[in-house]
């Protein structure tokens, strides 16, 4: 259970810094506070998470889904590099995390 908690605070990471993108700077208030709820969601159920998974296993792992997550939206919506350079680092990123999580 500790595990999917902690897997819907990556999710809602990945919504917050979409967000902020959108946010413009802060300028269109529906983003910045889609943001702002975003990040409170996810800090919140990483502290909760972070009760039973050590710390620095939870964090490695929230902000390695955090970090494919959004490069991935950034990929498929917003036109950037699809380059399989890219794309290999992000596979890196994602057996990091499969690891941690066979090893946590």
């Amino acid at each position: 259970m500790t595990w999917t908690i902690l897997l819907v605070a990556a999710i809602f990471e990945c919504l917050g810094a979409v967000s902020l993108k959108a946010s413009d700077g802060f300028r269109d208030r529906v983003a910045t506070g889609r943001f702002v709820v975003a990040m409170v969601l996810s800090m919140g159920l990483l502290s909760w998470s972070a009760r039973t998974i050590p710390i620095g296993t939870a964090y490695a792992v929230w902000t390695g889904i955090g970090a494919v997550g959004t490069a991935g939206w950034g990929m498929w919506r917003l036109g950037e590099s699809k380059s399989t350079a890219r794309v290999a680092c992000l596979a890196i990123i994602i057996t990091g995390v499969v690891l941690l999580r066979a090893t946590g």
